[in-house]
């Protein structure tokens, strides 16, 4: 399948590879926090390779804004609520899911000192509580799906989580820190768990321009710092962590790969205070 080039978007900014893979095409696909940014890109990075995707975010104006034109559906659905054993039942009605993005990510700009417990909460929730439970929801029903299945040569399911170089990298928002580490760890726990029916992988991104204005002074000022701590010189966009997506949610392209993280940071996360 050859990828579509004539969408030009910061999203897919960068190079295109010259195929996607076709094992994605017609495979149910969930990608949470898909209104903007990351999760953006790899639903629409998807919807290239020919999957049957769904976009669930809590701002549905967002999700219709950003993909009402790329044939996904849309789901409105607050990872940090309490509806979410509702959202899988609505994304269930049409079938089990194969491939489940959990990209979902929030924080607050606070040291570990100012951060009250309703913020720790929301972080908690939104972060490790709300992704846990819907993958729990969406591979039992899988499993169950497949329990009833003869016997035979089949595409195994695929879970991404996306993380952040701050599970292992810390900076001053603690909680984010902590969500962020038990993600990496929940995501190893899975991968020994769910094998050999479901691979999982995680993805670590460094520094990604997500901004709504990526040109503004702010975010200008702050890449421009960071510019010097990438070996390859530039911040990110998200079409490069929707490339690494798809090769890890695809079996035909890394079908032996399971338990990793995978850092898609430019080589940020080799630098260290001697470069200083």
């Amino acid at each position: 399948m050859i990828a579509n080039e004539g969408r030009p978007a910061l999203v897919h900014a960068g190079p295109y590879p010259l195929a996607l893979p076709e094992d994605l095409a017609g495979r149910r696909a969930v990608v949470t926090g898909a209104a903007r940014g990351i999760g953006q890109a790899i639903a629409e990075w998807l919807v290239l390779a020919g999957a049957d995707v769904i976009a669930v975010d809590k701002d549905e104006m967002g999700l219709k804004q950003s993909l009402n034109d790329t044939g996904c559906q849309i789901y409105q659905g607050d990872l940090s609520g309490d509806g979410i054993d509702a959202l899988a039942e609505d994304i269930l009605t049409n079938g089990p899911v194969e491939l489940i993005v959990n990209n979902v990510g929030v924080t607050t700009p606070k040291k570990f000192v100012d951060i009250e417990s309703a913020e720790l909460d929301h972080v908690w929730r939104a972060n490790v509580r709300g992704p846990w439970l819907l993958t729990r929801a969406l591979v039992t029903a899988l499993l169950e799906a497949r329990a009833s299945e003869p016997r035979r040569p089949r595409r195994r399911g695929s879970i991404l989580f996306i993380s952040s170089l701050h599970d292992r990298h810390v900076t001053e928002e603690a909680h984010y820190v902590a969500t962020k580490a038990a993600v990496a760890a929940f995501s190893r726990s899975l991968a020994k768990q769910l094998a050999p029916d479901i691979r999982v992988n995680t993805i670590s991104p460094g520094a990604i321009r997500t901004a709504p204005n990526p040109r503004s002074p702010e975010q200008r000022r702050k890449y421009s710092r960071l510019r010097r701590r990438i070996p390859l010189g530039q911040a990110g966009v998200p079409a490069d962590v929707a490339r690494t997506a798809i090769i890890l949610l695809s079996d035909a392209w890394s079908g032996y790969t399971t338990g990793q993280n995978i850092d898609v940071d430019g080589g940020l996360s080799l630098h260290n205070w001697r470069d200083d």
